[in-house]
């Protein structure tokens, strides 16, 4: 399973039409630029119902989460750097996405165990050992 954050991401950087906004740096394919701050907040994260954050601060507290390195580029601008998030190349991508994937599935698995151990636990009662 691919998380959402990463193919909302990758959808905006990859999209021509929000290039004036955020876009694919020129120098690197594993760095991301956001040109405009204002439009960022207003124009992209305000309408991603909260998948990329719902200010600037959250998402660039989720992109530190996902493993990126941000570096101040200008007044107004921010670069953003992924050694596994790459221009044109979505089948690398996929492998940050199966690592959290695994993280999460594991935690899920963890859960569920702790809930049958609990259940389980529940229905050992004396009342029902003797009827």
């Amino acid at each position: 399973m691919i998380s959402s954050f990463y193919i909302q991401l990758y959808k905006i950087v990859d999209d021509p039409s929000s290039d004036q906004i955020i876009s694919w740096s020129k120098s690197s394919p594993n760095i991301f630029v956001v040109w405009d701050l204002k439009k960022l907040r207003r124009d992209i994260l305000f309408k991603s119902s909260g998948v990329l954050g719902r200010n600037l601060s959250e998402f660039i507290a989720k992109l530190r989460s996902h493993g990126f390195r941000s570096v101040l580029k200008g007044f107004g601008e921010l670069e953003f750097e992924h050694d596994d998030f790459t221009r044109g190349l979505v089948t690398k991508k996929t492998k940050i996405i199966k690592a959290f994937s695994d993280r999460f599935d594991a935690q899920i698995k963890a859960i569920k165990c702790r809930f049958k151990a609990k259940k389980a636990s529940s229905s050992l009662k004396v009342e029902h050992l003797f009827p």
